[in-house]
């Protein structure tokens, strides 16, 4: 009986270290099923992330490319209005103003009614170019000195049409006293002493105006003419470094606005898929805590 207790013992230890391996391999085979499967979810749920980021990543550029592009509008929008401005002016005070009046006497007075009108014709540009720039540029002193340079132009633009008003009235009055002497149908040798000394007296006091205007023209035109350039050139001064800054700003970042970025990559972020929400992770978790 002894024996075989003995050997009914040594079977039984068998079996159960028989069926402790094979509990053994059974966990170690799914464990390792398991992991498979733990390592096919995680790819799928990293690939859906990459997917995810690619897809913000285009996002994020387009939204770049957006605001970038705003940016260039609006600074060459504010460059355009400066240079605008700019070129009125110079056309302004070069092509308007800059007139010698010893260009004109009798035979040619009537032109400057001509070019009047078209020193009226650069004023109003000017204007227009000027009320542009006020409202595209931050810039108050260089707005400032866009206007005390328009001032300054103004000032030589009534200094120079009142003084050819006169002149063209006084040629005009030359012109046709000239034409009455040198008519066959009029004598003047035979005028009455009374006309005669009418006559010679308009004629001296034209050319008393026409001295008057002769001698002091140049040197008032040169006063207010070098003024109104020394504004011009200041103005044109801080326009340069207004366009230059502007660049930086659009080409550079180099004020660009926190708060711009942040609404860029939120605008981003808000149209990613979200982790959390992610199906494949939620499987995953099941997967794992079963």
């Amino acid at each position: 009986m002894v024996s075989i207790s003995f050997v009914l013992i040594i079977l039984a230890c068998i079996s159960i270290g028989l069926i402790t391996v094979e509990l053994f391999i059974i966990y170690s085979q799914g464990r390792k099923a398991a992991d498979k499967s733990d390592i096919s979810l995680l790819s799928d749920m990293l690939k859906q992330v990459y997917e995810r980021n690619l897809e913000e990543n285009e996002l994020l550029k387009s939204n770049l490319n957006i605001h970038t592009g705003q940016n260039n509008h609006i600074y060459n929008e504010r460059k355009k209005a400066i240079l605008d401005y700019f070129s009125s002016l110079n056309t302004w005070m070069w092509d308007g103003l800059n007139i010698s009046v010893q260009d004109y006497n009798h035979a040619n007075f009537e032109e400057i009614t001509r070019r009047m009108t078209s020193i009226r014709d650069y004023y109003n540009q000017t204007n227009i170019t000027f009320a542009s720039m006020q409202l595209t540029i931050d810039s108050e002193q260089l707005v400032k000195t866009g206007y005390e340079a328009m001032m300054d132009t103004l000032k030589l633009h009534h200094f120079v049409e009142n003084t050819m008003k006169n002149y063209q009235k006084t040629l005009s009055w030359e012109k046709t006293l000239l034409d009455k002497i040198t008519s066959r149908d009029y004598d003047f040798f035979k005028l009455s002493p009374d006309m005669k000394s009418i006559y010679e007296r308009q004629a001296r006091e034209n050319e008393e105006e026409k001295r008057r205007v002769l001698e002091g023209y140049n040197d008032r035109h040169w006063e207010l003419f070098k003024q109104a350039i020394a504004d011009r050139n200041l103005f044109r001064d801080l326009a340069k470094d207004e366009i230059n800054e502007l660049e930086k700003e659009v080409y550079e970042g180099k004020t660009e606005d926190p708060g711009v970025i942040k609404s860029i990559l939120g605008a981003a972020s808000s149209s990613g898929i979200k982790t959390s929400n992610n199906p494949v992770r939620r499987e995953y978790q099941i997967k794992r805590e079963s």
